[in-house]
């Protein structure tokens, strides 16, 4: 204890400092702590002294000046610079190496991706394959993304509304270090640094708020205008913001406000659960049905390829209870769905494969609608018109599986009736749509309806009929129970236009007597529920004469005529 007294005021402090997170590591891992005025100096290279190496000859190997190997013994506290015990591990400066310039490839882009080769410049179209050179920017649209690989293998994924400034691309020491510095201005960049875990390689991601200091993992890092959000997936970062400093490590995540210091870092949120999510769309909006998680404020959803997962197709954020994306082509898609928590950070992926087959879009069952009843035994059935359709596929079954169907037709136009009478009870029918190369879209969801046989024929056989004076009278046989008979009588035919009408459930009716000669007479059974009339049964009546023998009264008369 005397002898720490005894040491300066400023060293006390530091060795303090240095006890105390060492008795305490889950502090030193989320507080924020003070930066080292060299923090943003230059990195070092390291390099382990093998048999045999002197300072003068790794200076003249890969020192920019050869000369300047006195620097680097001084700084290393070198005691012979000729006989250095192997295994010693040595800084070199940076700003004292040989250098040489690096570069990163645009590996995909996918949308109207564009990019400069420095600011000053106009922007231009990217295409995969394009080299990308210090001070390039890559500017990424809503609905686009764009995947970079630096010269180690680090994989930059830009996603949606994202711009990338490549600040530095610097290779050291005949390429044994590499000093990589991006600028994200704004957007989201998922990174994968460093697969091959080479030695000596330096990645700094720069944001409007902050900065992230890569340590070799997988992580991710989001630029907006109030903050910045970096959440470590693997391995570890340290967020750097206003001269304070956090160390995110895997499944961590911190974010810095503007103009503030990095927040401790929290847990990230867990993978969702997605198994209820429907793995089949055949209907757009594609509509995924969003569980119950603790700590979800809102989530985050990409759809990808599924034969290339690094294609950002779409992505939103949603805070109510579903996710939907408006529209995808036919194919098979990964949904990638992230919780996220309060302060914007977005969790672990959950990764959810489905299909779409929703085109050429199925027609809207219009009649028979849903749990209606017909009464004809073959009923018309109408459909809404799709688009750049040739035909409609349609099927009429007695089961909703439509195993054995009654009826499977293609139809040209909106409608179309059975060819034979349906079976009385509960059917269902449905309709796809057919374009035309011949490829059949999704079938419409199943409509039943219940097929109730109207009335029959009137059975007449048994009526009587006979006539007075005035009067055409008729003794009909009781109508079926919930039926009644409706009688016309006419002149034609057709029935129309009628002498008269009337309405019984049997028994004796009264008519007017109609003038002598022939007349009709038609009779239908009705439904008592609905008023559905069964088929017409006409007859043909001889009324005779009212006075058979008047004539005889006008023989006198003739001679007279």
């Amino acid at each position: 204890m005397r002898a720490l007294i005894a040491l300066p005021l400023r060293l006390r402090a530091l060795l303090l400092a240095a006890s105390f997170l060492a008795l305490n590591p889950c502090l030193a891992q989320t507080q924020a702590v003070p930066l080292k005025a060299d923090a943003d100096a230059s990195p070092s290279w390291q390099y382990t002294v093998r048999p045999g190496d002197t300072l003068i000859a790794l200076g003249q190997r890969y020192l920019r000046d050869p000369a300047q190997w006195p620097l680097v013994q001084r700084d290393n506290h070198v005691v012979n610079p000729r006989r250095i015990p192997p295994g010693t591990v040595l800084l070199f400066p940076a700003s004292l190496l040989l250098q040489q310039p690096s570069s990163a490839q645009l590996v995909q882009a996918f949308g109207a991706v564009r990019w400069r080769a420095q600011a000053s410049e106009d922007w231009r179209a990217a295409k995969p394959g394009q080299a990308l050179a210090a001070g390039a920017q890559v500017q990424v649209p809503e609905g686009g993304s764009a995947l970079i690989e630096l010269a180690n293998g680090t994989r930059l994924a830009l996603q949606p509304g994202s711009m990338l400034s490549l600040d530095t691309l610097s290779l050291y020491a005949n390429g044994l270090m590499a000093d990589t510095r991006l600028r994200l201005q704004q957007g989201q960049m998922e990174i994968r640094d460093n697969p091959k875990h080479l030695p000596n390689q330096n990645l700094r991601i720069l944001t409007p708020s902050a900065q992230a200091v890569v340590r070799g993992t997988q992580f991710r890092v989001n630029a907006a205008a109030d903050a910045t959000r970096e959440e470590t997936l693997a391995g570890a970062v340290d967020l750097q913001a206003q001269g304070a400093q956090v160390r995110v490590a895997a499944e961590m995540g911190s974010l810095a406000r503007a103009g503030q210091v990095p927040l401790p870092p929290v847990r990230l949120l867990a993978a969702p659960d997605v198994s209820a999510m429907p793995t089949l769309s055949e209907q757009l909006p594609l509509r995924f049905p969003l569980p119950e998680q603790a700590g979800a404020a809102s989530w985050f959803g990409q759809v990808l390829a599924e034969s290339d997962p690094a294609h950002v197709l779409l992505q939103k954020t949603a805070s109510g209870r579903t996710l939907n994306f408006a529209d995808l082509p036919n194919g098979r898609y990964v949904l990638r769905l992230r919780a996220v928590d309060g302060n914007g950070l977005q969790g672990l992926d959950a990764t959810h494969a489905f299909t779409v087959f929703a085109r050429p879009f199925f027609p809207m069952g219009i009649a028979p609608a849903a749990g209606a009843t017909v009464r004809v035994p073959r009923p018309a059935l109408n459909w809404s018109a799709v688009l750049d359709v040739a035909r409609t596929h349609v099927q009429l079954a007695a089961t909703a599986d439509f195993t054995h169907p009654l009826f499977d037709v293609q139809a040209q136009g909106t409608h179309w009736a059975p060819t034979a009478d349906l079976p009385a009870g509960t059917l269902f029918w449905r309709a796809a749509s057919v374009d035309a190369q011949g490829h059949q879209g999704p079938w419409s969801k199943p409509q039943a309806f219940k097929y109730v046989p109207g009335p029959g024929p009137a059975d007449l056989s048994k009526a009587a009929m006979r006539f007075d004076a005035d009067h055409l009278m008729i003794e009909l046989p009781s109508a079926p129970a919930g039926q009644y008979y409706a009688l016309t009588l006419s002149d034609n035919a057709n029935l129309q236009p009628a002498l008269a009408q009337v309405q019984s459930a049997g028994g004796a009716l009264t008519l007017p007597r109609p003038s002598s000669g022939k007349r009709y007479l038609g009779a239908r059974l009705v439904d008592d529920s609905d008023g559905t009339q069964g088929p017409p049964v006409v007859q043909v009546i001889e009324v005779p004469a009212r006075y058979p023998h008047l004539w005889l009264l006008l023989i006198p008369l003739l001679p007279a005529l």
